[in-house]
Formats: C-alpha cells, structure tokens, sequence
C-alpha cells in the first residue's frame, strides 16, 4: 500500500490532497491516511500545514538524485559541465524543480580565485537570476505562480536592486526569455555576477533542468548574441537530445 501512495505522488505533477490520492487508488481516506503518516515519518512524504496537501519528501528526493547519478545521461550532464568549465573558464550548473523551487543539483566550479562559487543545493531566485527565469518560463505555471507571487513581494519590500517589483516587469523579462530560448542575466539582484541559462527538456517537451554558467560581470559577457550564450545553449540541446527530446 505504502509503494502505491508513492506511485500516485510519482505521477503526479504536484502535491494533492489526502481525498484526490484515495480516490486515485480506489480505497477509504482513512485506510490512506494512515499510510501517509506512516511515509511522513521516514521522510519519503510531506505535508503542506497550509494547504493540507501531500507531496514527496526531502528523503524520497534525495533517493531521486542518487538514481538519478547512475542514470546514462547525467553522466553526460556532468561531463558536459566539466566541458564548459574548461571551454569558458568559469562555473556551470544544472538545476532541476524542486519544492523549494529551482534548486541546484550539480555545480562544476571553475578553478581560479575569481571564479563563482555556489552551494550544490542553492535554491535560485525565480525572478532575477537566469536559472529562475528559466524555469518562470518554461515550467508549470502552476508550480511558479505562489512562489513568484512571494517573490515579487520581497523584491518591493527589500528594495533589491536589479530586480522586478510588479508583474508586468517580470512578464517582460518571461517574454524576452521564451523569444530567444533562453536566460541572460547581468548584475540580476545587484549580485556583481553574469550568468546564461537554458532549458533542458524531456522526451514529452516539458522542461526538465536547466544549464547555467555563472561569472562576475567584468569577467563574462552574458548578453543574448555572446559567445556564451551560443555555447550553453548549444550543450543544452545536446543534453535534450540525450533525455529523448526532439524539436
């Protein structure tokens, strides 16, 4: 019982309430919901206290990312970032979703003092930062729309610098970044860093991770027509192709 509450969350394309998961398997919600407790406290499942809904947990992701390595094309994910930190001297990553939103699974930092250096497990900013925007555009809206939400509010609140403050702001920066395929930044957030992301995506066209490339903004040029863009976007699509996806 316990591996097919698993399997409804698996499948499903977000949390969900105890009532769509018992009907989904066809038995009582109490029967499920004992389960659920049960899964909760080995960290496979989690509960949302706000909305009530269930979703995989933080043990079931790490489970994920372990599979995951010993899949075929991440290990050219991974030798693809080693390329790119040896093509362009600085740090790549790739990123996937997350219910933290988009959070770095892998990051190839570049060997010099002035090289950008990031947590393995960063949870980038969806609004301001090339990953983020990524994923703003070509994910789910509706796994982006709360998190943007409260995004955007922070932005107003704190005053950061380089960031939109209303949606129509942000829509701008989406429309740019689905015109060309991808995500250029430059200072985003008053950082000091540069960075260019592209959308990976799976045999179904959905997006499945995103490649970024990050440096301090007198180190790297990160405009749309730059060399970097064409060479991340380039080792995008090889990474696509890999994952079965054909445009």
């Amino acid at each position: 019982m316990a591996g097919t509450v698993l399997d409804v969350l698996i499948r499903s394309d977000g949390p969900m309430k105890l009532a769509a998961i018992a009907a989904e398997l066809g038995f009582p919600s109490a029967k499920v919901h004992r389960y659920l407790v049960s899964l909760i406290r080995t960290g496979l499942v989690q509960q949302n206290k706000e909305s009530s809904k269930y979703d995989l947990g933080h043990v079931a992701f790490q489970l994920g990312l372990k599979s995951f390595a010993r899949f075929e094309p991440l290990q050219l994910a991974e030798s693809i970032l080693t390329e790119l930190v040896e093509q362009v001297g600085e740090t790549s990553a790739l990123a996937m979703w997350t219910d933290k939103g988009p959070t770095m699974i892998r990051v190839m930092e570049a060997r010099h003092d002035f090289a950008t250096t990031i947590a393995p497990t960063h949870h980038c900013p969806l609004t301001f930062s090339a990953t983020g925007l990524v994923f703003s555009s070509f994910e789910e809206p509706a796994r982006t729309e709360g998190p943007i939400e409260r995004e955007l509010e922070q932005n107003r609140a704190t005053g950061r610098v380089n960031t939109p403050k209303e949606r129509a702001a942000l829509a701008e920066l989406i429309r740019e970044t689905r015109g060309l395929g991808f995500a250029c930044v430059r200072d985003g957030g008053g950082d000091g860093f540069g960075a260019v992301s592209a959308p990976v995506f799976d045999a179904t066209g959905r997006l499945f991770m995103a490649l970024t490339v990050f440096g301090r903004t007198s180190r790297v040029d990160s405009g749309p027509d730059s060399a970097l863009a064409r060479i991340v976007t380039s080792s995008a699509r090889r990474l696509s192709e890999a994952f079965g996806y054909h445009a």
